[in-house]
């Protein structure tokens, strides 16, 4: 597609605050193929969803999110709550310290991910619809419980750290572990256990590097699904050294699933990691909106 007009929203506070830096060095490239930008500068937590659910759909060919996971995330859940349903195309330059969806489209350099935009290419994003008790919440990244929560509830405290706070907060968890009792159903099929973790993920990474799901494709209308269940520390850390190429896969106590649903129920209201925001518990169920949105890449 041929981009003339592209809303530009813009979180000035994730990462280590560089959104305004990479939206200066990006906009050159974008005046020099033609395009307007209509730029949106987030204030607060929440506001992007407050942008793209108020936008108008006619003033813009696309919208290019310069941010993180959680901005995107936002947008996209914005986009989503909308009366009427968008076909508006996204595109994402990454700024933030957990830039997933960029690193799975294999463009984590901002001028690199500006040129891909200006290209038009476009594929299919899936959105997970995730409904709670007293809400709906769409996901893009990913849906975690258990350790998952737990590690990126420590690693939003450790901010300063940048991007390794991911691997820091995952090494202290595993010092910590605990198993929690569930209930996963995946597409029907009900399973009551002890787990370590469940994590579900649309692109294949879910930290900085990390290859959780690397059979994950963000169009291709599934989920994919890891636990971890019955690992012992020393099982972990091995999980860990692992996780970065993808090899854990081979783990005895990992499972893989890809599935189009799946639901969460444990015997407390435990906290979920929804894109990289705690903002649920379980209970949950998850259902796959295939080719919801689209992605410029």
């Amino acid at each position: 597609m041929k981009l003339q007009r592209l809303a530009v929203v813009v979180n000035p506070r994730g990462g280590r605050k560089r959104g305004l830096k990479v939206l200066d060095s990006v906009k050159p490239i974008f005046a020099n193929a033609g395009i307007d930008l209509k730029i949106h500068v987030t204030q607060r937590s929440g506001h992007a969803t407050e942008i793209a659910q108020s936008l108008d759909k006619e003033s813009c060919d696309a919208i290019c999110v310069i941010g993180g996971d959680g901005t995107f995330h936002e947008v996209a859940d914005g986009l989503m709550h909308r009366e009427q349903p968008v076909s508006i195309p996204l595109g994402i330059i990454p700024a933030g310290t957990g830039n997933t969806i960029a690193e799975h489209l294999q463009c984590k350099d901002p001028l690199e991910a500006a040129r891909k935009i200006i290209a038009g290419e476009q594929q299919p994003l899936d959105v997970v619809q995730v409904a709670l008790n007293d809400r709906i919440v769409y996901c893009v990244d990913l849906i975690g419980w258990g350790a998952i929560s737990d590690i990126n509830s420590n690693a939003e405290q450790w901010r300063w750290l940048g991007p390794p706070r991911y691997s820091a907060a995952t090494l202290w968890q595993i010092l910590r572990s605990k198993q929690r009792r569930g209930k996963l159903i995946l597409d029907g099929q009900t399973f009551d256990d002890d787990y370590f973790f469940v994590i579900a993920c649309n692109p294949k990474f879910a930290g900085p590097g990390m290859m959780l799901a690397p059979h994950a494709e963000i169009g291709d209308g599934k989920v994919d699904v890891v636990v971890v269940r019955n690992a012992t520390r020393r099982e972990m850390l091995t999980l860990f050294t692992k996780v970065f190429d993808g090899s854990h896969l081979s783990l005895k106590f990992v499972e893989y699933h890809q599935v189009r649903s799946f639901a969460i129920e444990s015997q407390t209201n435990d906290p979920l990691d929804l894109d990289g925001e705690m903002k649920g518990h379980t209970p949950m169920s998850a259902e796959v909106l295939p080719a919801a949105l689209s992605i410029l890449a």
